[in-house]
């Protein structure tokens, strides 16, 4: 029997939990991860938009647990930005990085509401979450045979934010990684292993923060109390893999161990192709 409005239970939360918080930073795409597993999982009426949202939220408290300073020293240029507290010249470099983080969001807010609609057709239909992964597959495998990269975050410029931004927003699709696709366009930029990755992570904040609160306020708190206690365990089980995943990221990339991860987009994806 299927279930009114695909509500989760809690040993589902708990399983869609870990999947988000493990593919959420590796560069194979959390959201084709969930919306092929949620088109899998019996007695799911319709893609869980909003326990995604909340699982996002807990991969979100990772990202501002591990970069905590760089976190804070973002909010402190912010508020000198506003002339709130002493704006010192220590914080020229928390300046840029923060000018990189607006200009990066102005294009994947754009691009991401245009696709807002689209996206939603689009995930039910696993041959196209496949075709996604196949994009994945062909941006992490571009950037194996990339330079040296040299550029630290602070010789990368609007042109180089803005770019990032642009994939970024693409990434709304599911099946396209965020994490894969703005660390190779960073990658592109001749970035630096770890500038591509703390880039990526960052910017990935605005937007999170934007679809949580366009969620919030499409579905009411009234969805939020129907399945509380499943998406508490789904916050959980995405912050805790989340951390994982995230200092994983961070060694993949560095290390350049890009290949096997588009090897298994691609296989995955052709799988979709052909399964669904």
């Amino acid at each position: 029997m299927r279930r009114p409005g695909g509500i989760v239970t809690p040993q589902e939360a708990l399983g869609l939990g870990v999947l988000q918080g493990a593919t959420e930073f590796l560069p194979v795409s959390s959201s084709g991860h969930l919306a092929l597993a949620e088109y899998l999982m019996p007695g799911l009426e319709e893609p869980q938009l909003l326990f995604d949202v909340v699982a996002h939220l807990g991969t979100l408290f990772a990202i501002v647990f591990v970069l905590r300073d760089r976190v804070w020293g973002l909010i402190r240029a912010g508020f000198g930005l506003v002339g709130i507290g002493r704006d010192e010249a220590a914080q020229a470099v928390d300046r840029h990085w923060l000018m990189l983080i607006i200009v990066a969001s102005i294009p994947t807010a754009i691009i991401g509401l245009t696709l807002r609609d689209t996206v939603t057709e689009i995930r039910l239909d696993p041959r196209f979450v496949g075709a996604a992964l196949l994009v994945t597959a062909a941006l992490l495998f571009s950037t194996e045979r990339l330079g040296t990269r040299t550029r630290g975050a602070d010789q990368l410029g609007w042109k180089d934010a803005l770019l990032i931004g642009c994939v970024q927003g693409f990434a709304v699709v599911p099946g396209i990684s965020r994490s894969g696709s703005t660390v190779a366009a960073a990658l592109w930029r001749n970035s630096r292993a770890e500038t591509a990755v703390e880039l990526s992570i960052l910017i990935s904040l605005p937007a999170v923060l934007g679809a949580n609160i366009l969620e919030l306020a499409k579905n009411g708190f009234g969805a939020v109390e129907a399945q509380l206690t499943s998406l508490g365990i789904g916050f959980g089980a995405a912050l805790v893999t989340g951390l994982l995943s995230l200092k994983a990221l961070q060694w993949i990339v560095t290390n350049r161990k890009l290949s096997p991860f588009a090897l298994y987009c691609a296989c995955v994806g052709l799988g979709a192709m052909f399964f669904g």
